[in-house]
């Protein structure tokens, strides 16, 4: 007897499904978090290969090397050790300013949902998202001094009115949840209701105001720093680093203002990662629920 055997069929291409796009996603969040925190913590507890408040006159305007990596700026600094040394000074401020922010403006979000006191905290909200960012920092800073409680306080004013509103938004939005009207038909204490029923579950919407609240300050801070009104030299920071380097610039010495400029850039793109993110989780915990 013959037999038949039948034509095998070529497999079909195989498309990257869901696992694998989840774990690239996964894999781009950790690199992400590795950075927010690591850069800092290399500028806290790594060897510096130089100083970064002594320079080198013998060692000016140098190009990127093995020696220096980043090359050396118009004062004799290595670009590389500053601009990492600087990374243990302007993220703190970020993140210390963010806290406070998440601190004061999430109760006040929370109490901005009650009568007139909540129309009365909306005003001044609005008063103040009014005014450009940069303007309330400059003024602040200006008038108080440039020290780093000061410097904190001034980004965390214009983070508040942003976690007020974000609170409120989803705290009305959860209000109208079964879980929220029965611990009301119970007898909650409304302080109860608000922390334990509502901002436990709206939790993800603050993580996710609070990494673009960190961006806009690191964004601000160098900001401050580039109109030389924020931390005083020799301290680098970067904002004051880009500001040195500028001049180099129409020299074509391009290094000194670029690595910093690209740090700041790394790390807002890190922090907004984790942000959208938070986002995605969100979504997708809202879908199955």
């Amino acid at each position: 007897m013959t037999s038949t055997v039948a034509p095998a069929t070529p497999r079909a291409h195989r498309r990257p499904g869901r696992r694998s796009r989840g774990r690239v996603a996964s894999a781009g969040l950790v690199l992400a978090c590795a950075v927010v925190v690591g850069l800092p913590l290399a500028g806290l507890l790594l060897p510096l290969p130089y100083s970064p408040i002594a320079p080198d006159i013998h060692k000016i305007a140098l190009a990127p090397s093995w020696d220096h990596w980043f090359g050396t700026d118009e004062s004799g600094f290595d670009v590389y050790t500053r601009t990492i040394d600087a990374a243990a000074r302007d993220v703190p401020l970020a993140l210390a300013a963010t806290l406070l922010a998440l601190v004061i403006g999430v109760p006040l979000g929370l109490a901005a949902t009650q009568g007139r006191s909540g129309e009365f905290i909306m005003r001044i909200v609005d008063a103040i998202s009014a005014l450009p960012i940069i303007v309330i920092a400059v003024v602040f800073v200006q008038v108080l001094g440039g020290s780093a409680l000061n410097i904190v306080v001034a980004i965390a004013l214009i983070g508040i009115p942003r976690f007020i509103r974000v609170t409120r938004s989803s705290a009305i939005t959860l209000r109208s949840a079964r879980y929220v009207e029965a611990a009301i038909a119970i007898g909650c204490p409304p302080t109860r209701v608000a922390f334990n029923h509502i901002l436990r579950n709206s939790y993800g919407v603050v993580l996710a105001q609070a990494t673009l609240t960190a961006s806009n300050g690191i964004s601000a801070i160098a900001a401050l720093n580039f109109l030389g009104i924020g931390v005083r030299p020799p301290n680098p920071t970067w904002g004051s680093m880009i500001d040195q380097g500028s001049a180099m610039l129409l020299r074509g010495q391009w290094w000194a203002a670029i690595f910093p400029t690209l740090a700041i850039v790394l790390f807002i793109g890190c922090l907004n990662a984790i942000g959208n993110a938070i986002e995605r989780h969100m979504e997708t915990a809202g879908g199955r629920a």
